[in-house]
């Protein structure tokens, strides 16, 4: 299948012909298949989410989009610098200081200096950031991806989730970044 730069219809169409292909296919081929539409259901998936966050934070009269909300939610936790945020999104840093950039002329975060480390410029939410985030929280009821997620029943949400937890917990990212958002830690409920 390769590296997807299409839109949403041409990847339907060669995840349905790579389909047919294999429906009587081996455990190997259907692996592939599966793993190609959760690639694409876990893309529209994120871009439900951030469509329902960035019309809120329109409403707000915020000029931040979901990625920066993203930032800020995870300055949140405590400062961070660009290249551990590189990190654990795993995103090029140059993506990240033209997102901090925009924040920091917004007022919603400033960077420091670490007196240990003059390299080191950790970043923190200022006090505008986190009445934002108060105000425009990631995650709110009328988001249309959270009804979707009430209608398939909690049970169901929580084992999607759950399922999501464990692909995450396989790679060295994504397990800090599950403890991070969760408190989880793999073995413990």
């Amino acid at each position: 299948m390769g590296t997807y730069t299409g839109n949403a219809s041409s990847m339907l169409a060669n995840l349905r012909g790579t389909g047919a292909a294999m429906m009587h296919g081996t455990e190997e081929e259907k692996l592939y298949k599966a793993a190609g539409e959760i690639q694409f259901y876990s893309a529209l998936l994120l871009k439900f989410f951030n469509e329902a966050l960035e019309i809120r934070l329109r409403n707000h009269g915020a000029d931040v989009t979901a990625l920066q909300h993203g930032l800020l939610n995870m300055l949140m936790f405590g400062d961070v610098t660009i290249s551990e945020i590189s990190r654990r999104l795993g995103m090029d840093p140059s993506t990240l200081v033209r997102s901090v950039d925009r924040l920091q002329r917004q007022g919603l975060v400033v960077r420091g200096h670490d007196p240990g480390d003059r390299r080191r410029r950790p970043i923190s939410i200022t006090e505008e950031g986190r009445d934002l985030m108060k105000a425009v929280p990631p995650l709110a009821y009328e988001d249309q991806p959270l009804r979707v997620l009430e209608a398939l029943g909690i049970d169901s949400t929580l084992q999607l989730r759950d399922l999501l937890r464990d692909v995450m917990n396989e790679f060295p990212e994504g397990k800090m970044i599950v403890e991070l958002i969760s408190g989880y830690a793999p073995g413990q409920e």
